[in-house]
């Protein structure tokens, strides 16, 4: 812990306006509002295929980050006599391993492995190495949480794309259940309202993606799994329709995500901690369920699917 320590401390006495703003960029694109916007144009308007998979890989991902979190309970390095740590408001819950790295190395992992082209490899190698490094430099983890989250985001995201290639193919929603079943146990055993969280996303992706697989079906320009590998697209459909579809999609969750945010402040008083946990689980499950089947039944109504 010493050694590691030394790290964080070195990297406090290098620091200065220009790094603090260059590493906060990092650790803002790891944040929900910014994966929210780019997973969004990613499913609604790029490639549903790619979409899937990636949301599908957060989600277990974030899971399994929390899950580990809660059982090994380690505390952050804030706190800690002579560091400073910054943007403490974005470290809750513990330590090991680190959520914005796992989270940043997912979701760049994921679109490496996808869209297999070189300016997207230099991008997301620059997104995940900066992510890790930012969590160390703002002082708010232990480098081996960014290790094990780097490592963690790499193997999880393959692991998941792979399993939702078989899920999708085969149309086998019950390892989504199974799945969901696992996480629910685990939820209720380790507790903790960050676990609560992302079991409600992954939840609702599973029921979201069901619902839209079988009822909705809506469509981008490349809904084929094979042609995430495509070097070139194959149709030129309107940019304008994109354009229709990512402003209904982020208007139309912005406004499920405040109404569900008013209700809960009106549920959560007085109750219990675990009630309260099971609302905003409820919460994260309606709001991913509706950016994953909601939104799209919105394309097909309107016509721009």
């Amino acid at each position: 812990m010493e050694f590691q320590l030394n790290i964080l401390m070195y990297l406090q006495s290098i620091r200065n306006e220009l790094l603090t703003g260059i590493f906060t960029f990092f650790t803002i694109c790891t944040e929900v509002p910014v994966i929210t916007v780019l997973t969004g144009i990613l499913y609604w308007c790029i490639n549903k295929k790619a979409g899937q998979r990636t949301l599908f890989a957060l989600c277990g991902s974030l899971n399994i980050n929390a899950g580990v979190k809660n059982f090994v309970k380690m505390a952050r390095p804030i706190g800690t006599k002579g560091l400073e740590s910054l943007r403490i408001e974005t470290a809750t819950g513990y330590s090991f391993p680190s959520g914005h790295t796992q989270t940043a190395t997912t979701f760049w992992t994921s679109i490496m492995y996808l869209f297999r082209k070189v300016w997207i490899y230099i991008v997301g190698i620059l997104m995940i190495l900066g992510a890790g490094i930012s969590r160390l430099y703002l002082g708010v983890h232990w480098p081996m949480d960014v290790i094990v989250g780097w490592g963690f985001g790499i193997v999880l995201s393959i692991l998941f794309i792979k399993l939702f290639d078989y899920i999708d193919d085969t149309k086998n929603y019950y390892i989504l259940v199974g799945l969901m079943l696992i996480f629910g146990v685990c939820t209720y055993f380790n507790g903790g309202e960050d676990l609560y969280k992302m079991f409600g996303l992954y939840t609702g992706f599973a029921l979201g993606y069901m619902v839209e697989d079988t009822y909705i079906n809506f469509s981008t320009e490349n809904e084929s799994r094979k042609n995430i590998f495509a070097k070139k697209s194959s149709g030129n459909e309107d940019l304008g329709k994109k354009i229709l579809r990512f402003i209904v999609g982020i208007i139309s969750l912005l406004v499920v995500y405040i109404l569900l945010n008013y209700m809960e402040d009106s549920l959560i008083v007085n109750k219990t901690e675990e009630i309260i946990n099971i609302i905003k689980y409820l919460k994260y499950t309606f709001v991913v369920f509706w950016g994953i089947a909601g939104a799209p039944a919105l394309f097909k109504l309107f016509k721009i699917a």
